[in-house]
This record gives C-alpha cells, sequence and structure tokens, in this order.
C-alpha cells in the first residue's frame, strides 16, 4: 500500500503542472466538453499508468533513437514551461520579478539528489495540491452545463500526461507486484477524476478566458495565496521530473561518445542538471502562453505514439510466450505419450503383460480389424475345424522355439517308412 500511494504520488505530481494547476490545459482540452470527458480520461490515465508499470517489469520500453530524441525533446518543452509558469505565477504574486529562479534551482538540487528524493516531495506536495483545489472547488455555486462529449479529447489529454509520467515511472515497475500496479491503477482513477473535475469546474466558471483561469478565479474569493502555492507546487513536481528526464538522457548521450564518456557518470550529474536548467531557462522567456498552445499538441501527440509502441511490444511478448506455451505443452504430451508406449513395449517384452489373442476379439472390440478372414465361423465348420488354431492373419502361426510340443518317441514295433532304393531290391529288416 505505502509503495503504491509513492508511486500514485509521483505519477499525478508529474501529470499536474502549470498548464493542469493554472487551469490553462484544462481549458485547452475539456472547456467546451461534458465532465464525462475528464471521467474517462481519468481512466485512461490509469490504464496508461499501469500499461507502463507492466512493461517497465518486463522491460520492453523502446530505446531507438527517434522515441529517445521525441521523449528527450518532450521532457524539455516540460522543462521550459515550467520554468515560464513558475517565474509568471511567483511575479503576479509578489511583483518580484526573477524570483522563480530560486524554486528552479532548488529543483535541479532535488533531481541531483536522486529518484527517492523526487518521491518524498511529491508524497507531500500532492496532497497540499488536492487540498488547494477543493478549496477553491468548494467556494463556487454548483453549476450546470450541457456541454458535449466525445472521446477523442481524453484520449489527447492522456496522451499529453502519460509521456512523462509513463517513462519516469516504468523504471520503478521493476520492483512492484501486479497487485501493486492493480492498487496504484485504482488510487490513480480516483485522485485523477477528483482532481481533473473540480478544476473543470472552475475553470467553466471563468468567463474572462484568461491566461491562468484558476488564478483569475481565487482572486474572487480572496484566495490567491491558496492558488499560488497550489501552482507553484503543481510546477515544482513537473519541473522536477522533467528536468530528470531531460538529464537522464543527456547523460546517456553523453556516455554513448568515446570523448566525452566521462560527463555520463554519476560524479557529473549536478553538471549535467545544471548545464539543460541553464539552456532551459533562456528559452522560457518566449512566454508560457506560446509554449503550452504551441509545443504541448506535440507533446500529446508523442505521448500516444509512445503508447502505440508499447502496447505493441507487450502484446508480441504476450503472443510469443502464449505460442512458447503452447508448444511446450504439446511437446510434453507427445513425450508423455512416447513413454506410455515405450514402457508398454518394454513390458510386453518381458513377459509381465499377455499378449493379446486376436482369434478370440469379437469385431466389435476391433472394428478396424473386422475382416472376413477373422470372422468367426458358423457352427458346423467350427466343428470340423475344431483342432485347428485360429490366429491373426498378420501374427506368425509357427510357434517359438521354447514353446513347441515335445516330439512323440517312435515305437520300435513301429513300421519304418519306406525310403527310395534306385532300382534295388529293398534290404529285409532285422
Amino acid at each position: 500500500m505505502k509503495k503504491s500511494l509513492k508511486i500514485t504520488f509521483l505519477y499525478i505530481g508529474t501529470a499536474i503542472g502549470a498548464g493542469f494547476s493554472s487551469g490553462k490545459e484544462i481549458a485547452l482540452f475539456f472547456g467546451d466538453a461534458s465532465p464525462l470527458n475528464v471521467a474517462v480520461s481519468s481512466v485512461f490515465m490509469a490504464l496508461l499508468c499501469g500499461l507502463f508499470l507492466i512493461v517497465g517489469k518486463q522491460g520492453l520500453m523502446p530505446k531507438n533513437k527517434l522515441m529517445a530524441f521525441c521523449i528527450f525533446f518532450s521532457a524539455g518543452i516540460s522543462v521550459c514551461s515550467m520554468c515560464a509558469g513558475g517565474e509568471f505565477v511567483i511575479r503576479s504574486m509578489t511583483g518580484v520579478p526573477m524570483l522563480g529562479l530560486i524554486m528552479i534551482i532548488l529543483g535541479a538540487i532535488i533531481v541531483v539528489m536522486g529518484i527517492e528524493k523526487i518521491k518524498f516531495v511529491n508524497s507531500i506536495v500532492v496532497p497540499l495540491i488536492v487540498l488547494c483545489v477543493a478549496l477553491i472547488f468548494f467556494k463556487l455555486d454548483p453549476q450546470n452545463h450541457t456541454l458535449p462529449f466525445t472521446i477523442v479529447k481524453p484520449i489527447l489529454y492522456s496522451g499529453l500526461d502519460v509521456l512523462l509520467g509513463g517513462v519516469i515511472i516504468s523504471d520503478e515497475g521493476k520492483n512492484m507486484s501486479y497487485k501493486e500496479i492493480i492498487l496504484t491503477c485504482l488510487l490513480i482513477t480516483v485522485c485523477m477524476f477528483g482532481l481533473l473535475y473540480m478544476l473543470q469546474t472552475v475553470v467553466l466558471a471563468d468567463g474572462l478566458a484568461s491566461s491562468m483561469p484558476v488564478l483569475a478565479v481565487s482572486e474572487r474569493f480572496g484566495l490567491k495565496a491558496i492558488c499560488g502555492v497550489l501552482i507553484a507546487g503543481a510546477i515544482f513536481t513537473t519541473l522536477v521530473s522533467a528536468l530528470k528526464i531531460t538529464s537522464d538522457y543527456v547523460s546517456s548521450a553523453f556516455a554513448a561518445t568515446k570523448k566525452l564518456a566521462v560527463l555520463g557518470e554519476q560524479k557529473y550529474k549536478a553538471v549535467i542538471v545544471f548545464g539543460c536548467l541553464l539552456i532551459a531557462y533562456p528559452i522560457s522567456f518566449v512566454g508560457f502562453d506560446n509554449i503550452v498552445n504551441t509545443m504541448y499538441p506535440f507533446i500529446s501527440r508523442c505521448g500516444i505514439a509512445l503508447t502505440a509502441i508499447v502496447t505493441l511490444k507487450l502484446f508480441m511478448k504476450c503472443t510469443r510466450r502464449a505460442i512458447g506455451y503452447a508448444v511446450k505443452a504439446r511437446q510434453r504430451r507427445l513425450s508423455d505419450c512416447n513413454r506410455s508406449r515405450r514402457n508398454a513395449r518394454d513390458e510386453n517384452e518381458n513377459g509381465t503383460l499377455p499378449r493379446r489373442d486376436y482369434a478370440r476379439t469379437s469385431n466389435r472390440e476391433h472394428p478396424r480389424r473386422g475382416c472376413r478372414r477373422n470372422r468367426r465361423a458358423p457352427d458346423d465348420a467350427r466343428d470340423c475345424n475344431s483342432n485347428r488354431r485360429r490366429v491373426h492373419p498378420r501374427r506368425s502361426t509357427r510357434p517359438s522355439a521354447d514353446k513347441r510340443p515335445p516330439q512323440a518317441l517312435r515305437s520300435p514295433l513301429a513300421k519304418a517308412p519306406q525310403r527310395a532304393t534306385c532300382g534295388r531290391p529293398p534290404r529285409p529288416s532285422l
């Protein structure tokens, strides 16, 4: 249970970022859709999480260069958007520029410390995010909306959020049982549905279509500080996960080279992490809105492509395993059958089993041997030939040497048979 909760918080903390917590992402995908869409999307996200955990457990994550570049590029885009979103939120709350850089540096330090520290941070921040969303949601008046349902938007949104989350939890699936994976999927379904439903309600309550609908709605009720904590926490957790994925791929790329292979070692991890951050932070000056509207659809399609690839690989492995089980079962049956035949033949040769007398076997017991030569003769013919032994035609009628009857002793008074004399008179017997 404890491990499932940690993986759940790690996945949710990776999936919910600046776009999620600010409401911009929800407005883009579910602004004009029915709440049933978010329910379907939460189920899809849980199923995809289970898929990536199983794929990581089986070691089937794709390792080709094209997919690796797409994952690296999507993670880099997420790092840039989190930097831009964090700077925008903190400046809106405090009015001090460049203050979001402190949060970004703190996230880089957490990445250098390792995955266990990342899971610990998510275990603290994600429940705080849920509490802040609930406080803003319960301040709203209940509203009724008649919006259409479509299956396309839940699929696209699941692909958007599953890319980073699926990649970062795939390594954790190696140490989980299937029961823990199922429990994790159930927890993700419940948590994501609650968050998506509450955030969609908040977004629909914002009629100005602002850059951050959650921040705009919270200002009406005097909850700007709570909203700032919500958005900053979501940005921090996603920034940490995206920066970890980016730095890991950069380290792997350096390790594959000859001259710069030393940079792929663990002792240079801090250099790689802060180097990625040094490149991503200036790019974030493009603006949070521009990054979300332009690059997030690309991340969504990359997530769908990654999901399709891992699903195909898992299906092929399951098919090969099923075929292997069927072949082994057939070979086992054949070996058992051959063993039983061999044992029966050995017992028959050793004399432990009596040979079957096919002459006394009825045709009903052996329908294939119901030839005319095996049919029982009438009573009169049986009486005439009662002294003849009826045997199977394929078996030899000559008895074995050890079972031949002894020859009868000839009487001395018995008349000897006549021999050929070649024209001479026979010799008189004594």
